[in-house]
């Protein structure tokens, strides 16, 4: 029998600069780790892992082919806030046939040269649903600054499940390593994700390393190793999407699988055979294919509008009016429009497929577009990862502009997706010609603008009007909020966020029409100052920022705010003769390179009897790189010290 060949794919360049690493020797706790007061490179952090590895084979056991790793953690603690690093939990998947163990679980918590030994009594198994358990333990007597040490063993018979390695974490981590010996019966495609680069990328083949009892032939393994060192802990900030996509790791996904006799089977597909077997499909394909059952539920009002977008927006409101969201995304199976249109409540799938049905019966060129959510990481370009996605939206293009819809939130005006959906790309499911991908670029019209217009009596008390007016996304979320609230609450929200406000008059100003901006009225009256000698009014009332969102030295990965967004505030305040504008915030005229984003702010006094006020702060883009980071860090920062000013008034 001819020996099989490596035939591995790599998804990056290989290369090298590996030496060997003595893994004895970093399991060894030596005399500096237990002195080890403070991690030198993260001074602030509660934990570090001095030394983690896996090491991956392939084995035969019980006439069964399993994937063996066995893992290694040490880990020093130096605050209470890091307890939490000494509990593990070990997901279990298992199939009918078929199911994942751990054994072997062994560990010690070293407190100075005392060793206290994790006993079974402490391991505990947890069944989470039919197909996953979890076995929990956390290791005992621990006290600030302890050393833990934990090896476990897991078997898992899923071939898919070669599951990589994660270098990154919540707490920094010295040193990590990924070892593995795949058998050249099994390709997988690797991917590096994250930011950060290896210290270690080598691959060898070793012959004849892998035999199955009673098949004639043998396979080469690769053997490969991955290694990190000085690993900064991940932070999670403001302004991304799911941590999947950034944090450094090693990815496999099964491509193909070679046995002895030659014989092989492939699970990476193409766009190709997956558009093909989706026109068949009974969740996806023959659901797309009602639109003879949609024909007969439109209005003829609806049908009778020559305008295509008029018909389009008609349709989009009948399927968001007609149907409950159920919060579910189902998108590949549970997919029955009939009853879910007969019932008036669907998930994802069966809504806006039922949508797509819908435009296509009233003759509009409709598509099917499938996308992965913020949360739920980026879907592969390289090649078809069906799992990847977990939502179906509606593509529909008229008079050579492109429109992306989606019916299952009530409050969202047509052409305006959900901020969930806001997430790069989508795959546009065209079965007539060949899918293709699609950037999801926002709507770039949102913005909120406030306009105050006070006066200031000669007893110290103020009156006047603010206006808030909501485009976009911002007047989708405000709209949403004041919805579920009753007017008394919206007041008191308001009145809540200042000393001594009261508010005389509130008007809401399309409340129920999403298509228009939405505007709040506030009659307000201002008295009671602590100090009527010297009053401190800030111009912003509740719409200034008060905090900095971006807090970190460096962040590797972008700011996603998912859409364009603009704030402008215009003031304007009357002082009686009494009173005299003592100070007031200062210009400002901050930009960030190539228009990207800015602050801005003009005040204007008038003698002593008036003060106006106009101010800008513009996010002029959805995304903002690493290399963009400071610059925006730094406008948020300014911006927020500009905000803070206050405009003083004191009495003759």
């Amino acid at each position: 029998m001819k020996k099989l060949i490596i035939a591995t794919i790599f998804l990056f360049t290989l290369f090298s600069n590996a030496q060997n690493t003595n893994t004895s020797e970093k399991n060894r706790i030596t005399q500096e780790e237990i002195d080890l007061l403070e991690y030198s490179l993260d001074t602030l952090a509660n934990a570090v892992v001095l030394f983690e590895s896996g090491n991956t084979v392939f084995k035969i056991k019980n006439d069964k082919i399993v994937i063996e790793t066995k893992y290694f953690f040490k880990i020093k603690i130096f605050k209470k806030e890091g307890y939490d690093n000494a509990t593990f939990e070990i997901p279990l998947y298992n199939s009918k046939n078929n199911r994942e163990t751990v054994s072997n679980i062994t560990g010690f918590t070293l407190n100075g040269y005392e060793k206290t030994y994790l006993e079974n009594s402490q391991i505990f198994k947890e069944k989470i649903n039919e197909n996953w358990k979890s076995v929990k333990f956390t290791m005992p007597n621990l006290k600030e600054g302890c050393i833990i040490q934990v090896e476990y063993v897991l078997n898992s018979p899923f071939k898919f499940n070669l599951t990589g390695w994660e270098f990154q974490s919540d707490i920094p981590k010295k040193f990590s390593q990924y070892i593995a010996s795949v058998p050249g019966n099994y390709v997988y495609n690797r991917q590096l994700k994250g930011y950060l680069k290896l210290k270690t990328n080598s691959s060898t083949v070793k012959k004849n390393c892998f035999r199955v009892p009673g098949i004639a032939g043998s396979a080469n393994c690769e053997e490969i190793k991955y290694e990190m060192e000085n690993i900064p802990a991940f932070e999670v900030e403001d302004y991304m999407t799911d941590k999947d996509n950034f944090v450094a790791k090693i990815k496999f996904e099964l491509a193909e699988t070679i046995w002895f006799d030659g014989t092989n089977k492939k699970f990476t597909t193409t766009w190709e055979a997956v558009d093909k077997e989706f026109k068949t499909d009974k969740n996806v394909g023959k659901q797309l294919k009602k639109t003879s059952y949609f024909e007969k539920l439109i209005p003829i009002e609806i049908k009778s509008l020559e305008d295509e977008l008029e018909r389009a927006k008609a349709i989009y409101s009948f399927i968001q009016n007609h149907f409950t969201w159920n919060k579910k995304n189902s998108i590949f199976k549970n997919v029955n429009v009939k009853n879910a249109f007969e019932n008036k409540i669907g998930n994802v799938g069966e809504i806006n497929i039922s949508l797509i049905n819908a435009l296509k019966s009233v003759g509009l060129n409709t598509q099917m577009v499938l996308l992965s959510t913020r949360n739920n990481g980026n879907a592969t370009k390289v090649h078809p990862i069906i799992s990847d996605f977990n939502y179906i939206i509606a593509k529909i293009d008229i008079d050579n502009k492109t429109y992306l819809i989606d019916a299952t939130e009530k409050l969202i005006p047509f052409g305006l997706l959900p901020y969930r959906c806001l997430n790069g790309y989508g795959r546009v499911m065209d079965f007539e010609n060949d899918s293709y991908w699609i950037d999801i670029i926002p709507n770039e019209n949102s913005k909120t603008s406030i306009n105050v217009f006070l006066e200031l009596k000669e007893d110290g008390s103020i009156t006047g009007k603010l206006r808030k007016k909501y485009f976009g996304y911002d007047s989708y979320f405000k709209r949403k909020k004041i919805i579920s609230l009753i007017e008394d609450d919206s007041i008191s929200e308001f009145e809540s966020s200042f000393n001594d406000l009261e508010v005389i008059n509130y008007e809401v100003v399309n409340k129920n029409k999403k298509e228009k901006p939405l505007t709040e009225i506030f009659e307000i009256q201002i008295e009671n100052f602590e100090n009527l000698n010297t009053i401190f009014l800030n111009p912003y009332f509740d719409e200034k920022l008060d905090k900095n969102p971006f807090k970190l030295n460096n962040r590797l990965y972008p700011v996603d705010f998912g859409y364009p967004r603009k704030y402008s505030t215009t003031f304007s305040l009357e002082v009686p003769d009494n009173y005299k504008i003592e100070s007031f915030p200062k210009n400002i005229s901050l930009a960030l390179p190539e228009n990207s984003g800015s602050f801005k702010l003009l005040v204007r006094k008038n003698e002593d009897y008036k003060i106006t006020l106009s101010s800008n702060l513009e996010i002029n883009k959805s995304i903002y790189y690493n290399f963009e980071y400071n610059l925006l860090k730094e406008l948020f920062s300014q911006t927020i010290n500009s905000q803070k000013t206050p405009i003083v008034l004191k009495i003759r």
